[in-house]
């Protein structure tokens, strides 16, 4: 799918109908690009396809994978976990976003100028990254001082695999 990594190994090829998938999908961000800016039922029109273009590659792949026509790629996951509860900064940091957003919904549906409603929606869009910045510094932090630990949680932990 246009946009994404590779999440699929096909040792036999690539299938026909997902190569097709590739080229509409390009043809509808092409259209997107050239047809919707200026038109909302355009862009719901094209939403629309989207979805369902993405609806019909998940279960392309998911009868591909149940036939093995394709290996899915592991992925890896880390999460962090903090051993003795979530710290203060970081409970603070998580709440910021959630305040930012809020502050930012508050600039597009507040009876503000234009410039205004725009010069504070983009300060709160760098302050959205300030934050994500701020979480993961935080998280980092955590994990050297030995408050928290990073674990995988794509590795199976099923117990009931016999041995």
């Amino acid at each position: 799918m246009v946009g994404r990594g590779k999440t699929h190994d096909y040792p036999y090829g690539r299938p026909f109908p997902l190569l097709l998938l590739d080229i509409a999908m390009a043809v509808l961000l092409v259209a997107w690009v050239f047809l919707v800016p200026g038109h909302w039922t355009r862009a719901i029109g094209v939403i629309a396809t989207f979805l369902v273009m993405l609806f019909i590659s998940t279960k392309l792949h998911t009868r591909y994978e149940q036939s093995a026509i394709a290996v899915p790629i592991p992925r890896s996951r880390v999460v962090v976990k903090f051993l003795q509860g979530l710290p203060a900064a970081m409970l603070t940091a998580r709440i910021s976003f959630f305040i930012t957003v809020a502050v930012m919904v508050l600039f597009g549906v507040a009876p503000l100028a234009t410039s205004t409603a725009r010069t504070g929606i983009v300060a709160c869009v760098f302050a959205l990254i300030g934050v994500a910045v701020l979480n993961l510094s935080l998280e980092h932090h955590y994990v050297r001082i030995g408050r928290a630990t990073e674990v995988d949680s794509s590795v199976s932990t099923d117990t009931n695999q016999e041995h």
